[in-house]
């Protein structure tokens, strides 16, 4: 899903993403194949992490172009603990650069570093656990913008999370908003495995563009300090 929550892996803990995503717009296509995610419980409650997608851009009569990412760098800081305080509570600073490569030259990134600056906060109402999000996201290269979003996860089996959201960004004047509508859910398919499933559209557009469509699928792996046991067994 778009929105963080304040959770944190378990200290000495691996929480592994590997995501296929994509974005409709009028503009074009454009991909992420596959953007890998990993996250580390250096702490109980401090997580660090390390994110680079593989991008492809497909403009309508264009080919398409593709090319490595930008790397991103976060630390987050749960400073509230439900089980203390009844509520969860995290900053999450994260840093977004451009790599060694020529993708800034092609097209699919933008030059330039990016500082987003989000604080999560999670709790359990009824059989919902519902988180918000708001952040400042600083642009090196232009104007800053504001993201927020508003996440409910409930656990319809001892397998199956259900999740939706509404997820907003805007200028940091508040014009030329977008929020989406995204709904997805988490399917727990072995001890340390899941699936990752989530679709999505607009529901305001900014500027006047039309709708813009997205979609995930993907695996997560958890695992302590070690591969997990299908990879030992190879």
């Amino acid at each position: 899903m778009l929105t963080d929550d304040p959770g944190t892996p378990a200290k000495g803990t691996w929480e592994v993403n590997l995501l296929s995503t994509i974005g409709q717009r009028r503009e074009g296509l454009i991909f992420e194949v596959p953007k890998i995610d990993l996250n580390f419980g250096l702490a109980n409650r401090i997580q660090l992490k390390f994110e680079s997608p593989w991008l492809v851009e497909k403009e309508p009569g264009e080919k398409a172009n593709a090319g490595p990412g930008n790397f991103m760098l976060g630390i987050k800081w749960r400073f509230l603990d439900k089980e203390r305080r009844g509520i969860d509570v995290s900053i999450y600073p994260q840093l977004e650069f451009n790599n060694a490569t020529h993708s800034v030259e092609r097209g699919p990134v933008d030059k330039g570093k990016l500082l987003f600056l989000p604080i999560e906060a999670a709790k359990n109402i009824g059989p919902l656990s519902v988180t918000g999000e708001v952040g400042y996201r600083i642009v090196q290269h232009g104007p800053g913008e504001w993201e927020y979003g508003l996440l409910f996860v409930r656990q319809v089996s001892r397998r199956v999370e259900l999740m939706g959201e509404l997820h907003g960004s805007a200028l940091r004047t508040f014009r030329e908003g977008e929020l989406f509508l995204n709904v997805g859910s988490r399917i727990r398919i072995a001890r340390n495995a899941a699936l990752l499933i989530s679709a999505g559209r607009t529901i305001r557009n900014a500027g006047g563009q039309g709708p813009v469509n997205i979609a995930a699928f993907g695996i997560q792996f958890n695992f302590r300090n070690r591969m997990p046991r299908f990879a030992r067994n190879k």
